[in-house]
């Protein structure tokens, strides 16, 4: 799990506010402290875009700021139906059930 995030890196991160489903977000910047991120909107078993907010009348990606330390999975791969595979689900689910056992 050691390998670096690069710029258009899929990671998932994690957040126990959200933990009801999964975390998945673009890389668009490294930053002095972490990572520029575009946050992505999907589910286990469906497709994956990028998370749009208001922005007046414009729609525009989501972006925010994490540190390095919130990733838990790096190099996510979609596939061209931008799902995620069945590895990286069952991957995610067992690093998510994970982290809820070390907040209790």
């Amino acid at each position: 799990m050691n390998e670096t995030v690069e710029v258009m890196d899929v990671v998932a991160i994690f957040y126990p506010k959200y933990k009801d489903r999964p975390q998945i977000a673009k890389v668009v910047q490294k930053t002095r402290h972490g990572y520029s991120i575009h946050w992505m909107t999907g589910s286990y078993s469906g497709a994956w875009t990028v998370a749009k907010k208001r922005d007046g009348r414009k729609k525009v990606p989501w972006v925010d700021n994490i540190k390095e330390s919130d990733i838990i999975y790096k190099k996510i791969s979609l596939t061209s139906g931008q799902k995620l595979t069945n590895k990286v689900v069952q991957t995610l689910r067992a690093l998510y059930a994970a982290k809820e056992g070390d907040e209790s």
